[in-house]
């Protein structure tokens, strides 16, 4: 993994992405991607999705959140990831992340920067374990997850949205220790 400045605080690199502090600048892209339902949906008992700019801005000050504009090769914002529900004191954080623009899904992306941030999380930090909440139907992101190391610990099932089906969430999670001994490494780290 190489880091460098960007002109902000750091900048950690994979083979496909850069990672950088989210900003303000980023806000506007980033609320108009929850206005996509297929990604704006965050399993869980409570509704997570940002639903304005202000949420995004409290989010971007909070000592309990890091999060991290998602850049391809050419620089361009193609999606945002981060650790949420950062608890210092039990060593965990809450992994949450999309790719926003439609045509860069399915391509590597996501898993590129979910190694990234692992790698940084796991060697820079004293967090030991990070956890995600997912949808059982979203396979491809199982599927990613899964290649970078996290398991399946419990699942549930979430209460019908007005007059939808219940669905199913899956709590999968990564420890330190795990991570260290085998999980997907960040290409760039190599």
């Amino acid at each position: 993994m190489k880091d460098r400045n960007r002109g902000v605080a750091q900048v950690i690199e994979g083979a496909k992405v850069a990672l950088r502090p989210l900003g303000e600048k980023d806000l506007e892209t980033v609320c108009r991607w929850d206005s996509d339902y297929h990604i704006a949906a965050v399993p869980g008992p409570d509704d997570r999705r940002l639903d304005n700019r202000k949420d995004y801005e409290r989010v971007l000050r909070s000592r309990t959140a890091r999060m991290f504009a998602i850049e391809d090769a050419d620089g361009s914002l193609i999606g945002e990831i981060g650790l949420v529900e950062i608890s210092w004191r039990k060593g965990e954080a809450e992994l949450v992340v999309r790719i926003g623009d439609e045509k860069h899904r399915g391509r590597g992306y996501g898993h590129d920067a979910i190694a990234c941030l692992l790698e940084h999380v796991f060697n820079h930090t004293k967090l030991g374990r990070v956890y995600l909440r997912v949808f059982a139907e979203n396979t491809p992101a199982l599927r990613c997850f899964e290649k970078c190391g996290f398991r399946k610990e419990w699942v549930m099932t979430r209460k019908p949205e007005e007059g939808g089906p219940p669905r199913k969430v899956i709590l999968m999670a990564l420890e330190r220790e795990d991570f260290l001994k085998g999980g997907e490494r960040c290409p760039a780290a190599s």
